[in-house]
């Protein structure tokens, strides 16, 4: 234990006293309250602080970095207040932050960090008005070291090197500084989406520092006279965009956050499993046609296609809406009521104790197939954890389309961890009859409305699944749905995928089965839907 107290107190001399050869970086850290004006004395409360000086732009004139810095469970939580000279004095001009947490020991990290400081101040510090101060964000990457991204099978949709980055809704220009009166470098069009490397607040305005590169296509002719379309890659460029509302909004793949919430359903399994609680999922699976318009609850989840969860067994006060393939534990009974538990609704809750609400299930230790689905950036990840290793390996990645909320006949797609039920090759869906159609067995009000490639069931009617058609539509219409995967919600509940993207992800999820019922595929082994 001592030890192991000297090599913390070795790392925080190090991190605190090396700003040139390295230092500590924070990630998330709130400003901090230091004086405009340089004082050799002034303190932060928490905080230790170690002050340097380095010519940043290589002007001849030092500035004064001040470091305030504290350790919070083996994590470097630190801020860089930089001061220039200013009349006479030195004043604040900058602070600057990481967007993620530093391992005390992990000095190599660090370094890179503070590589960073220095190679974007000359990016940062562009036109600066009197008396500004700009509070900076640098923007890394989303990974960490139990991520493997060495095996990824399938990447024809996945965009490469493209960690955070702005989508573009309408035309934004991208500046050659932070300033509305800057040059104009490039207009950015719907769709695009430069690079985040980092972001500046100054005086209630938040700008991005982001770099692009387009790709053009050239046509040619081959040996033979034929027409061949080459992509070709353009000059990158960098550049500055203006935070304007829904206009321009901050996205990512986010494999951290992704990998945090598998390795929470884990947990929570392995804590089942130990305990010897019996896990079952929610079997709440009724036509959407037949809904009536509900409240979201807390996590955004609707009625439809889920039960009642509610926070004391006699049925009164608050509840949530737990959703169809849900997986929980059961904790025990009470007033006639189940008693469970879930992995990120938390618990306990009390439902409904009948044959039709729920079945057990077995699941072995832990799960290793994942899909994580992130509507807020639209895009999917499918992970592969190796239980030798227990690294999770990304087999693919991709945009997808999620759902749409408005109450009735159009729903988000559900937060929550799922169980996927089976694949089958195709994807029908209805619409409300018309004068002539051919109508569905039992059901005179509804007719098929057209069809996908591929579904994976994996809560209520909410399937994974190729482009939508609609009956009798061109390739133009499934075109059109196409283009506008990875933009916004639109689906009515599902996650819609290019067409080669969704069948890569069927073979995957089957392996070798060979358990089918009618034309659905049982997979191989457990794999469950996480939707953030």
């Amino acid at each position: 234990m001592k030890e192991r107290i000297l090599k913390i107190k070795a790392g925080i001399f190090v991190l605190a006293n090396l700003f040139i050869t390295c230092a500590g970086i924070s990630s998330e850290v709130s400003k901090v309250d230091v004086p405009k004006d340089y004082s050799e004395n002034f303190e932060v409360k928490g905080y230790e602080k170690n002050v340097y000086e380095y010519d940043l732009n290589n002007d001849g004139a030092k500035e004064k970095i001040v470091v305030n810095y504290k350790l919070n469970n083996l994590e470097i939580e630190d801020v860089y207040s930089i001061y220039t000279q200013q009349n006479g004095g030195y004043k604040l001009a900058y602070q600057i932050t990481f967007d993620k947490k530093n391992d005390v020991f992990d000095l190599k990290e660090v370094k890179g960090k503070i590589d960073l400081v220095k190679k974007y101040f000359n990016e940062y510090s562009k036109d600066p008005q009197a008396n500004e101060v700009r509070y900076v964000k640098i923007v890394t990457d989303n990974r960490n070291d139990d991520i493997d991204f060495s095996k990824i099978k399938y990447k024809k949709n996945g965009p490469d090197n493209l960690d955070n980055f702005l989508f573009i809704k309408r035309g934004t220009a991208m500046k050659a500084a932070p300033n509305d009166n800057a040059q104009n470098l490039a207009s950015l069009a719907y769709k695009e989406k430069p690079k985040i490397l980092f972001q500046i607040e100054k005086n209630g305005q938040k700008w991005y520092y982001t770099e692009l590169t387009r790709e053009k296509t050239e046509v040619t002719k081959d040996a033979n006279g034929k027409k061949v379309q080459k992509k070709i890659k353009e000059p990158t460029i960098k550049g500055f965009i203006k935070s304007q509302g829904d206009n321009v909004s901050e996205r990512g793949f986010y494999w951290d956050r992704m990998v945090e919430k598998i390795e929470t359903f884990n947990k929570f399994i392995e804590e089942s499993k130990n305990s010897n609680q019996e896990l079952h999922i929610i079997t709440e699976y009724k036509p959407l046609t037949k809904d009536v318009y509900s409240k979201a609850d807390k996590f955004g989840n609707r009625e439809n296609q889920s039960v009642r969860g509610y926070t004391n067994p006699d049925k009164k006060g608050d509840f949530i809406n737990i959703p169809d393939q849900t997986i929980f534990r059961i904790l025990g009974e009470e007033k006639g009521m189940l008693k469970i538990e879930t992995p990120f609704y938390g618990g306990p809750y009390y439902v409904e104790k009948t044959g039709e609400v729920s079945k057990k299930i077995e699941i072995d230790k832990v799960v290793n197939k994942f899909i994580a689905v992130d509507p807020d950036s639209q895009n999917e990840v499918l992970f592969q954890r190796n239980p030798e290793t227990g690294k999770y390996e990304v087999m693919s990645y991709s945009f997808v389309t999620t759902g749409k909320d408005d109450g009735v006949g159009s729903y988000a797609t559900p937060h929550g961890a799922f169980l996927v039920s089976f694949t089958r090759p195709y994807m029908l869906f209805t619409r409300h009859a018309r004068p002539g159609d051919k109508v569905l067995p039992g059901r005179p009000d509804l007719a098929i409305g057209g069809q996908a490639n591929y579904a994976v069931r994996f809560s209520g009617g909410a399937y994974l699944h190729g482009i939508p058609v609609n009956t009798g539509a061109g390739e133009g219409a499934k075109a059109y749905t196409a283009s506008k995967i990875g933009t916004y919600r639109e689906s009515h509940k599902c996650v819609r995928h290019y067409d080669d993207q969704i069948e890569y992800i069927v073979n995957w999820i089957n392996g070798n089965s060979k358990e089918k019922e009618g034309d659905n595929t049982i997979p191989e082994e457990n794999t469950v839907v996480i939707v953030l």
